[in-house]
Parts: C-alpha cells; structure tokens; sequence
C-alpha cells in the first residue's frame, strides 16, 4: 500500500497550508515554498529556545511595521527575538536600487529573498549573479561582502542570526 502521504496525488499533505498547483511549473512556486519553509523554520527555531507565542498571530505585509535603519536605507520588521542580542529572525526591506556598500557582520546569518531581485557577493566567493525570490545563502561572519538591490522594485529578505545584528563598513579588495 503506498503511503498517501507523500504521494503525487495529494502533495499538500506534504506541508499543509501550502498551495501545490498542478499543471503550473515548480519554478513558479518555489519561491514561495523556500519562503515559506524559511518562516516556519525560524518559528520552529524560537520554540526551541523557550521562546513561545502566547497566542496565534498573523499580520497582512501591508500592516507591517517597519523601523528604518537610516535615512533613504533599509528598514526592518523583527518576527521573533532580539537583533541587539539574538538570536532573532527579521524581514528586511531595501529600496529599489539601494547598495549596502562593502561591509561585514561579527557573525554568521542566513538569508532567504522573499521579495525583488539582489546581488550578493562575498568576499572569496566567486561571483554568483542576480538571486529572485525564493533564493538563499548563508553569509560567514567577519567576511566582507555586499548586497544589491536591483533597480527596479524594492526588495525584502529574511535574515536568521544566532548573534546580535551588527554592520561595520569595510573597504572592497
């Protein structure tokens, strides 16, 4: 008997609440499958340290609150924990267009794309091109590297970080 579970007939078993189209190519919802896993990770990541909701919550994108982090720059809605401690997970949200610059973080985080289209590079990494939505990378601490917006729409990751949020402007090699 074959486990009804993982089956092609039904594969919203597999993580429910998220929507599978049949017919549609995966590309199409893979973005918002990474997304989505990215988010009940994270959620998952904070109950493990003790770090529970008191009840269920749900906010509309709309609705977010958004803290800007400097005139013309990003701004940032923090899911769970504390970004001047960690861990924490946030969205972060870049204008169109927008260039961090060369920089680094004292520590390790993990992004996802969740809105727009980005360039990251890495100091030592070879050069990786435009990421959409969907995509992720994990970025080694104290390694210089730098984020860019493409031009035409904003763009909004999910940042993971075990330790505090911190950006020191670095100079490119």
């Amino acid at each position: 008997m074959r486990n009804r579970a993982f089956s092609q007939d039904r594969p919203e078993a597999i993580l429910p609440g998220v929507s599978f189209h049949r017919g549609v190519p995966p590309v199409k919802t893979l973005p918002k499958l990474v997304a989505a896993v990215a988010v009940v990770s994270a959620f998952t990541f904070a109950a493990a340290k003790g770090k529970e909701s008191a009840a269920f919550q749900q906010t509309a994108y709309d609705k977010l609150t958004w803290t800007e982090m400097m005139p013309g720059g990003p701004s940032v809605h923090v899911l769970w924990g504390d970004m001047k401690k960690g861990p924490y997970a946030l969205l972060m949200k870049f204008p169109a267009g927008f260039d961090s610059g060369p920089h680094t973080h004292s520590s390790d985080y993990h992004g996802v794309l969740v809105k727009g289209r980005m360039t990251n590079t890495s100091e030592g990494a070879a050069e990786a091109g435009a990421v959409e939505a969907g995509s992720t990378w994990d970025q080694p601490g104290k390694v210089v590297h730098r984020n860019q917006c493409a031009p035409d729409a904003e763009c909004v990751m999910l940042i993971a970080q075990d330790k505090p949020f911190d950006f020191a402007p670095a100079k490119a090699k």
